[in-house]
């Protein structure tokens, strides 16, 4: 959209100079972010809604991501570039609630990614639920005290409600206290949640308040109260029982302690007396050794499933500032055993929050728990439920069985970062519509909380089974010498290859793919790295490309690629090849321009161009164009400081003595060559697109040269500024 209106406003500024306007509005263009494809940087908190299957990923500057179990992504971008401190859907709703650290309370429509309403909150949030099966919510904040409020569903925006729980009635003191506490867990009681609310304060005090008694049913928790529990304070807490009768509650020394709660009872509910524990008010009933003095940490968030009976599970994450970690997960069950099962799952890294997911095995469809790990790099690891449970139960065993297997995902899969990327697209045209193309790659293709964790499935790739579909091919250099293709004809990317460079003596090169450039007519890829070692990956094939461009990977298992290299000066900036003569050219930092015959890996010719600042060599172009009335071979060179000179192919002379030269000289970003024809349709050439007909004899006279820069988009006529030193007819500042 941008480059159209750029080349029509040119276009008409050529035919009628006299009304033309030198700028672009802001109602021409609007640059926006059309798809964003995996885990976001900067991950701090997650929310899954159980019943729709939908993972959503808070990031510390105020974006969320949405994964649905059938591949579906979505981004959300809150107006606030803050982080998400509680995150929590409706669920089956499509409404999620966040609270960013400047209290405000963000309700967002899921299905239109929109931001429905902020409600801004006079105090600090230090506690944020939803009642379940209902548009209720509970807000604890620093001073102790409880507010309710409600989602207007049609209006999908928040209501406070008249009804609160102050600190003086629940807390147990009965009047005003010299200290307020905050209320950091605010918990409706199981089988009673309309009836009965479990607050636990910063200070260990546990109080049960009745809702239409307005008054606390029931208080215990005060550890302050216990010498052996002094200096003690709850961090994290949760419900162990369905009935609601018992809550762990971990401290910040890293004790883990066990209360008895009183259940709601009803006389035609028999099973609700049955549930009755050992309550004592200052004493818990269990506490849980979770490991030696000096190994304990302060105990950041508990998680609790149940297991019908037979193992269920408490994960505990532990966590403290000098990076010391630690995440276990014990049995615990009415009639467990004195000793505790417990695993200790090896992460690297502390965790930053966790959610047990369903996930879908592709080959079976068969529907399995998942539990995910947000990690504190930002990565994502995914163990099996049911192996952590058969682990705790052959504990209780004499047999030794294997820690559970795990997979860590993030985009792009692998550890090493993107460094470069370049998407490429056929022109080739299909007969079945892009729509019914895209439900059928999604159909096929799981996303990446949907795979078989029994198997990695992101190691390189050896046998292609062909994908004759293909429209669109993502390239990614990263920063350990990889090159990875991807299918990139529907929004799930799938991997199809991965390479891994080599040094000059075979070693892998370990060195940053700093440019990449695939021809495809020639299906070469030509590649540079930071060190100024160039690459050329030859692709084989069995039979010519019939109907798709992208057959090359449709080869068998085995050798299917040659790979050939040439060490040169400088960090390799860009790249550029000729498919009819076979030429590569090569751009440097150091303002190098360097010649490459393929064949035979031969430098023809190197040119240095000085420039005023910046002396890289940004982008190269070769194109036929006509000079002095004949057609020539030529190569266009961008600088870092937005010169272009033109130089003759075959021998690196320079075709005019003047060069494009802006008068304030700022970074190049790129160049770019545009067709406009008699019926104004915009043909970008050299974009890494691929036309059928393309023919090399049609130069149209209506050629432009696009150049971009850090401050500036400028247009000039590409055979005029071929040959003279030309001002542009067309600038775009930007301010």
């Amino acid at each position: 959209m941008f480059v159209r209106k750029l080349v029509e406003k040119a276009s008409k500024k050529i035919q009628y100079p006299a009304h033309i306007i030198n700028s672009i509005q802001a109602e021409d263009v609007n640059p926006r972010l059309a798809f964003h494809y995996g885990v976001p940087s900067g991950s701090s908190s997650m929310a899954y809604d159980r019943i729709q299957h939908i993972l959503a990923i808070a990031t510390n500057d105020g974006r969320i991501k949405l994964f649905g179990w059938d591949g579906a992504q979505a981004f959300l971008q809150s107006e606030e570039a803050v982080p998400s401190k509680f995150l929590q859907f409706l669920e089956n709703q499509g409404i999620l609630l966040s609270v960013n650290t400047n209290n405000h309370i963000e309700v967002w429509d899921v299905a239109a990614k929109q931001l429905r309403d902020v409600y801004m909150f006079n105090g600090e949030i230090t506690s944020f639920v939803v009642i379940e099966q209902s548009f209720f919510i509970y807000v604890g904040n620093s001073l102790g005290d409880v507010s309710v409020f409600k989602l207007d569903k049609g209006q999908q925006n928040l209501l406070r409600m008249q009804y609160r729980i102050p600190f003086t009635e629940s807390h147990g003191s009965g009047q005003e206290s010299s200290e307020q506490i905050a209320a950091i867990h605010v918990f409706p009681q199981p089988m009673a949640e309309a009836r009965r609310v479990l607050i636990v304060f910063r200070d260990g005090l546990l109080s049960l308040w009745g809702i239409q008694e307005s008054k606390a049913l029931f208080t215990s928790g005060n550890i302050q109260q216990l010498s052996t529990f002094e200096h003690r304070k709850a961090v994290s807490a949760c419900w162990v029982c369905n009935f609601g009768s018992k809550i762990a509650v971990g401290y910040s020394n890293g004790d883990l302690c066990l209360w008895g709660i009183p259940v709601y009872s009803k006389k035609h509910d028999p099973q609700a007396n049955q549930k009755e524990v050992h309550i004592a008010p200052n004493i818990p009933f269990l506490k849980l050794n979770l490991g030696y003095k000096m190994d304990k940490i302060p105990i950041t968030s508990l998680k609790w499933l149940f297991g019908d009976g037979r193992a269920s599970r408490l994960y505990i994450n532990g966590y403290s500032d000098p990076g010391i970690h630690s995440f276990q997960v014990i049995i615990l069950n009415d009639n467990s055993e004195s000793r505790t099962v417990k695993l200790a799952l090896p992460l690297t890294e502390a965790c930053l929050g966790m959610e047990t997911i369903s996930c879908f095995n592709e080959g079976n469809k068969q529907k399995q728990d998942a539990l995910v790990l947000l990690l504190n790099s930002g990565r994502l690891c995914l163990y099996i439920d049911s192996e952590i449970e058969n682990y705790l139960l052959k504990c209780q065993t004499k047999s030794t069985p294997s820690l559970p297997s795990h997979i860590m995902a993030k985009v792009p899969f692998l550890d090493s970062k993107v460094s470069i990327a370049k998407l490429y697209a056929s022109a080739v045209q299909t007969s079945t519509p892009i729509e019914e193309d895209n439900l059928v790659a999604a159909n096929k293709l799981p996303h990446f909380l949907s795979v078989d964790l029994k198997e990695n499935v992101v190691h390189s790739v050896t046998r292609f089974e062909g994908f004759t579909k293909i429209r669109r091919l993502y390239v990614t250099g990263h920063q350990d010498g990889t090159v990875n293709f991807w299918d990139a004809s529907s929004p799930i990317f799938l991997l199809l290859l991965s390479i891994r460079l080599h040094g000059d003596e075979g070693n892998s090169s370990n060195s940053t793919v700093t440019a990449l450039h695939f021809d495809l007519r020639t299906q070469i890829l030509a590649c540079g790295d930071q060190s100024g070692l160039v690459h050329i990956i030859s692709f084989k094939m069995e039979q010519p490309a019939l109907g798709n461009m992208f057959n090359f990977l449709q080869v068998k298992q085995g050798p299917n690629y040659s790979i050939s290299s040439v060490k040169l000066k400088g960090l390799v900036l860009s790249l550029g090849i000729n498919f009819e003569t076979r030429h590569l050219a090569v751009g440097t930092d150091k303002g190098y321009v360097f010649v490459i015959d393929m064949e035979g890996t031969t430098v023809l010719y190197q040119i240095q161009f000085p420039t005023q600042i910046y002396a890289g060599i940004i982008s190269l172009l070769f194109e036929n164009c006509s000079h002095n009335g004949y057609l020539k071979n030529t190569l266009l060179i961008a600088t870092e400081d937005s010169s272009v000179i033109a130089i003759e192919e075959d021998t690196g002379n320079e075709m005019s003595s003047d060069a494009i030269q802006p008068k304030k000289p700022s970074r190049c970003l790129l160049m770019q060559i545009l067709n406009v024809s008699p019926e104004g349709v915009c043909t970008v050439r050299n974009l890494d697109m691929v036309h059928e007909n393309h023919d090399k004899d049609c130069i149209s006279n209506q050629s432009l040269l696009l150049l971009c820069s850090e401050n500036s988009v400028r247009l000039y006529s590409l055979n005029l500024a071929i040959q003279v030193m030309l001002t542009c007819f067309w600038c775009f500042v930007l301010c």
